[in-house]
């Protein structure tokens, strides 16, 4: 799957200024962001999150190994807030996997 950059600049305008993690439920096949104090929470693609993680917006935080329920946590980045106003001003600035 392409990654979508109209989607990934709509996540990271959600993302900007809240308090989040994303969850990926490897057992599951499932990548969750979860906001602080929004009791929605949002699907994304696995290419979407490693976007994410290579725009330096989430790091990994925890996860868990125990089968049948391998999850992994990110983070917001100590530059998130910085990154994602970047590129919610600038599209170019967005990094893609090559």
């Amino acid at each position: 799957m392409d990654v979508s950059i109209d989607r990934i600049v709509a996540i990271i305008s959600c993302l900007y200024g809240k308090r989040a993690e994303l969850v990926v439920n490897i057992s599951e096949e499932e990548c969750y962001l979860f906001f602080d104090g929004i009791p929605q929470d949002l699907q994304i693609y696995y290419e979407e999150a490693d976007c994410l993680i290579h725009n330096d917006i989430i790091e990994f935080d925890s996860g868990c190994d125990e089968e049948g329920h391998e999850t992994k946590a990110y983070r917001l980045t100590e530059v998130a807030q910085s990154r994602m106003r970047e590129i919610i001003k600038n599209k170019k600035a967005l990094r893609l996997k090559e």
